[in-house]
């Protein structure tokens, strides 16, 4: 426990623990109901049963095990608006991978789309009853369209807005939806006051180890667009600068589904370099092509 009432397990993701006497609300629940069914057990065995599920956004390994401890417990399960809809309707995941078609088998897998689960509550930034406690949500986009961080006491749980500096390296790019956004976040993750923050992929810090992490996460969102920027000097298809860019970094990419991953990633700087004004897009000879402005089709 970090304090009387909050503590976390370790599964692929943290997953938050807050408590009350007996009873507990947890901020996400795991992959899968494997994970969840684990989380369960050791609660019992800790004489804690759980009453709710707070989920910080709709990616399967924060989201995939609330619908196994909703029915194992009858637990209220919360979320924003947005993720709500893809927990509700996990399909809508590799739907929006695939560009909107019927996605391709490979696109279906555990981690693309977790188990529907029934929201019971749609949250928005501010104070939450949600009992036997009260938290403090904070929006955190960026990561995902409307991922939030929750507050409980002195530690701030803040999902996927900021990653320890090992998963920097070993992953190079970090999944983004919205790179302002993204940007915006860590700003925000600066301003929180707390004594603690737990990312979900990462250990637990003290707050006066943030402003490093948040600046080693902004510098690497500051060379890949720099990466891409350099290999926009005439046009070229997107499929080619995922490519480019995936090699700058070397990445052997074998996985469809990771692929579709760092492509989407990459689209999310380009919509971000575009409404900075620095590349456009065009389409010639039925090819879909991006480059910097002035767009210099002649070469």
């Amino acid at each position: 426990m970090v304090s009387e009432h909050v503590g976390f397990l370790t599964t692929r993701v943290k997953v938050g623990v807050l408590a009350d006497g007996d009873r507990c609300i947890l901020v996400d629940s795991g992959l899968d109901s494997g994970t969840a069914k684990k989380i369960l057990s050791f609660l019992g065995r800790e004489g804690y049963s759980v009453v709710g599920v707070i989920n910080t956004h709709s990616h399967a390994d924060h989201c995939g095990g609330s619908s196994y401890i909703k029915g194992r417990t009858g637990a209220k399960v919360y979320a924003s608006a947005l993720e709500a809809a893809i927990i509700e309707n996990p399909s809508l995941e590799p739907i929006y991978f695939a560009g909107g078609a019927n996605p391709p088998q490979e696109l279906r897998n555990k981690f693309m789309m977790g188990e529907a689960c029934k929201v019971d509550q749609i949250i928005e930034e501010g104070k939450l009853e949600a009992y036997p406690l009260q938290v403090d949500v904070i929006s955190l986009p960026g990561h995902s369209p409307q991922q939030i961080g929750v507050l409980a006491e002195n530690t701030f749980f803040c999902a996927d807005s900021v990653f320890p500096s090992e998963v920097l390296e070993k992953h190079r790019i970090i999944f983004l939806h919205n790179v302002h956004d993204a940007l915006e976040s860590l700003k925000r993750l600066t301003t929180v006051d707390c004594e603690y923050l737990l990312p979900s992929h990462g250990e637990l810090l003290k707050r006066d180890e943030l402003e490093k992490l948040v600046n080693l996460n902004r510098e690497s969102i500051e060379m890949v667009e720099k990466t891409i920027l350099e290999n926009l000097d005439y046009p070229l298809e997107v499929c080619e600068l995922v490519a480019r860019v995936l090699n700058h970094y070397n990445l052997s990419i074998e996985s469809y589904s990771d692929y579709h991953l760092f492509s989407s990633t990459i689209k999310a700087y380009l919509s971000y370099l575009q409404e900075k004004d620095l590349i456009e897009f065009k389409v010639k000879n039925n090819r879909s092509l991006v480059s910097k402005k002035p767009f210099l089709l002649e070469q």
